[in-house]
């Protein structure tokens, strides 16, 4: 259930004449761990003596951010696919937004996290995705073929005959 739902129960169970402790304990027999808690029954009880009608939030101050639009969301995705070590910073005045909406743009909206002083998606690509499963596959397919002698097979001393990935040298990563 959402925060609304909750209130609208709430709300309900109070217009019948049930206090917030009986309107607490039956939300928990019915949503056992879901259920809201007794301070949140009790201030939405409060609320409804006092007059309230609606079950939504009230609006808040500040401005909405209008800055993530689909335009800045594919500007910032083209600048970090240009170069993974860009700032947010640096994408903040290419696309003259607050560091801060541009921090969120990456972070929330496209997914990525700096790691070692680049982005990367926390996800898999669907490249990556088809990759391992095909990698993984093949090895299955091996093990079956042989399972008494695959792990021989399969390592050898400290290296792996499976290999998809390389990492940078420090010369490499310093560029």
């Amino acid at each position: 259930m959402v925060k609304n739902e909750y209130r609208a129960v709430i709300k309900y169970l109070h217009l019948k004449g049930m206090t917030p402790s009986e309107i607490h304990e039956d939300m928990v027999r019915t949503l056992t761990d879901n259920s809201p808690s007794y301070a949140t029954v009790k201030r939405w009880v409060n609320e409804f003596k006092r007059g309230r009608e609606s079950v939504e939030d009230d609006p808040r101050q500040g401005r909405p951010p209008t800055v993530t639009t689909k335009d800045n969301l594919d500007l910032a995705l083209g600048t970090i696919i240009q170069d993974r070590r860009i700032s947010c910073r640096q994408i903040a005045e290419r696309l003259s937004i607050s560091t801060e909406r541009a921090d969120n743009i990456v972070t929330k909206e496209l997914g990525f996290s700096k790691v070692s002083a680049r982005w990367v998606l926390r996800l898999l690509t669907p490249e990556q995705k088809r990759t391992r499963f095909t990698l993984s596959t093949s090895n299955l397919e091996l093990f079956k073929a042989d399972e008494e002698n695959f792990l021989a097979r399969f390592i050898t001393m400290d290296e792996s005959w499976v290999h998809h990935y390389q990492p940078e040298t420090k010369e490499q990563s310093k560029q």
